[in-house]
C-alpha cells in the first residue's frame, strides 16, 4: 500500500456522522483543499468501540474490526480515521491479529463465512497523522489565507490518541506535538496548560459522573487559567464532553466556562478561507460565532 497520492478509504465514524457531522463537513472540505481523496465505502460498519464493545466480547469487537480492515486491504488503500477510538480499535485489531496467530486463525475462519478476507497488510492513518506526516506543514501553512490572529488554542488530543504506544505508533505519547505544529502553520498562538494530558473523562462519565465532573473542573480551571479562548480536539467523544461538561460545571458547582470547543479540521477550514456558513458552527452547543467576529472573521 501506498499514500504518495494521497488517496485513502474514508473511516469518519459513527459519532460524528450520526452526532456531530458538521464535523465530517469540515474535514472534507479540507482534506479536498489540500489535494486528499476521500473515497467512501458503503460497506464499513462501526470500528467497534474500543473500550465497551471489547470488554463486553472480545472476540467480537476483533471480528468486526477486522472486517473494517479486510474491506480497507481489498480495496489496496489506507484507512485514513476521524477518530480516536475508531483509530485504536483499527490499529489495536491489526495489532493484536498479527502478533497471535490462533486468534488471527479465528478471525480469518468467521470472516470467510461472510466472503470476507483479512490478513493483515490493511494500513491505518489517523487524520491528524496524515496531515502532519504525510500531506506536510509545508502544504498546510501554504494554504492558509486568514491567518488565526488572536487565537489562544488550547490543545486536548485526547487519551486513546497516541496510547499505547507500541499499538498507536503516532507522535510522541507523553507530549504529543502534531496538533501543536499543524496550528502553528494555521497562525494561532498554543496556550500550554497544566492537565494538559487529563482525560475529558468521557468514559467516567458513563459509570461515575462525580467523578467526571471533578476532573472536568480540574481541566477547565487549567485552560481558563492559562488564558486560552478556543479549545482544540481530534476527537469526536473528547467534542461532546467537552462541549456538554461546560453546563454541567455551571450546574453542579456554579462555575461559569464558556469557551467554544473546535475539531482541528474547523480551525483549519476558517485559516483556508473558507465561509463560516459553510462549517455547521451554528450547530455547536457553545457556538463560537461571537468570538470569531472579535477576531475578525
Amino acid at each position: 500500500m501506498t499514500t504518495e497520492t494521497h488517496d485513502y478509504e474514508f473511516f469518519p465514524g459513527c459519532t460524528i456522522q450520526n452526532r456531530i457531522p458538521f464535523i465530517e463537513k469540515s474535514a472534507r472540505l479540507v482534506f479536498d483543499k489540500l489535494g486528499v481523496t476521500l473515497n467512501d465505502n458503503k460497506e464499513f460498519g462501526c470500528c467497534p468501540d474500543p473500550v465497551g464493545v471489547q470488554s463486553t466480547d472480545h472476540q467480537t469487537w476483533l471480528t468486526l474490526g477486522a472486517r473494517n480492515l479486510s474491506l480497507a486491504e481489498k480495496n489496496g488503500r489506507p484507512i485514513i480515521s476521524m477518530c480516536n477510538g475508531c483509530t485504536e480499535t483499527l490499529k489495536a485489531v491489526n495489532y493484536e491479529l498479527n502478533h497471535h496467530s490462533h486468534e488471527k486463525s479465528l478471525v480469518q475462519e468467521r470472516l470467510e463465512k461472510v466472503g470476507k478476507t483479512y490478513t493483515g497488510i490493511a494500513q491505518v492513518k489517523h487524520f491528524v497523522e496524515v496531515l502532519h506526516d504525510e500531506i506536510g506543514l509545508e502544504a498546510i501553512k501554504s494554504a492558509v489565507e486568514k491567518p488565526l490572529t488572536g487565537f489562544k488554542v488550547a490543545i486536548h488530543v485526547g487519551c486513546h490518541y497516541a496510547r499505547p504506544s507500541e499499538m498507536m505508533q503516532i507522535d510522541d505519547p507523553m507530549k504529543p506535538f502534531f496538533a501543536k505544529e499543524i496550528l502553528e502553520q494555521l497562525g494561532a498562538e498554543i496556550i500550554e496548560y497544566d492537565e494538559e494530558n487529563m482525560c475529558c473523562s468521557s468514559g467516567v462519565a458513563r459509570n461515575n459522573e462525580d467523578a467526571a465532573n471533578g476532573m472536568m473542573k480540574r481541566k477547565y480551571s487549567s485552560i481558563l487559567e492559562a488564558g486560552a479562548n478556543i479549545i482544540m480536539v481530534n476527537c469526536p467523544s473528547c467534542f461532546q464532553q467537552l462541549e456538554a461538561g461546560q453546563r454541567s460545571m455551571k450546574k453542579t458547582f456554579g462555575m461559569e466556562v464558556k469557551i467554544p470547543v473546535l475539531y482541528i479540521t474547523e480551525l483549519m477550514a476558517l485559516a483556508f478561507g473558507m465561509p463560516i456558513k459553510d462549517l455547521g458552527l451554528k450547530f455547536h452547543q457553545n457556538k463560537p460565532m461571537k468570538l470569531l467576529k472579535e477576531l475578525g472573521f
